[in-house]
């Protein structure tokens, strides 16, 4: 027997539970930002987000639950971002610019994700451990995309002969290292600037120096 389909009632309840999860996640990626996971309270997003705890509670179990749903949507759209850059097929060193633009500019839209994300602690280059199973597969997949950038391009002759996880792994830490340092700064700097900043230190680390150049 078919399902039975969805009433405008399960509807609108359905529809207005997203908009509550979306305005609450917001709120405690703030929250977790400016304060930190530990100092973090519930009562600081319902605070914020202008919602009962009640409501908070019935879509997320507690502080821990909300911090795990802002890594996992955040994680999910930044390997959506970087599997259309690997969908384009660009030569290897075009690919790392367009990685290099996709991470600064996604970074600058999401500040309070950023700085959540440094106040973590967690390394751009061992991934999230511990972490969630999502958590854990979208840093593997984003890991292995730039892996593949580095392969093709130590195999054209455009990158250091090196192993390319390793290669993979130092750009993640000169990434994590280059927005950290705008985090303290101030926050500053825009996003042509770093962009820049960005590609030369990449010039300067994994640039191949030809012969007679």
């Amino acid at each position: 027997m078919a399902a039975a389909r969805k009433g405008p009632r399960d509807q609108a309840r359905r529809a207005r539970q997203g908009v509550y999860r979306a305005h609450i996640l917001e709120a405690a990626e703030r929250v977790f930002a400016e304060r930190g996971f530990e100092a973090a309270k519930v009562q600081d997003i319902s605070r914020l987000a202008g919602l009962s705890m009640g409501t908070i509670y019935a879509l997320f179990p507690g502080k821990t639950e909300l911090h795990r749903a802002i890594l996992e949507e955040r994680g999910q759209e930044l390997l959506g971002l970087v599997r259309t850059v690997a969908a384009h097929d660009l030569p290897p060193r075009a690919a790392l610019d367009a990685l290099i633009d996709l991470y600064v500019g996604y970074f600058l839209d999401h500040p309070d994700f950023l700085r959540l994300h440094l106040r973590s602690g967690t390394s751009w280059v061992l991934g999230p451990t511990p972490g969630s199973d999502a958590q854990i597969r979208h840093w593997k997949d984003v890991h292995a995309a730039q892996a593949d950038v580095f392969r093709r391009g130590v195999a054209a002759g455009e990158f250091v002969d090196e192993d390319p996880d390793y290669l993979a792994r130092l750009f993640s830490a000169m990434d994590q290292v280059l927005l950290a340092d705008w985090v303290a700064g101030g926050m500053q700097a825009d996003r042509a600037h770093l962009v820049a900043r960005m590609q030369a230190q990449v010039e300067r680390t994994f640039g191949r120096t030809r012969v007679g150049t």
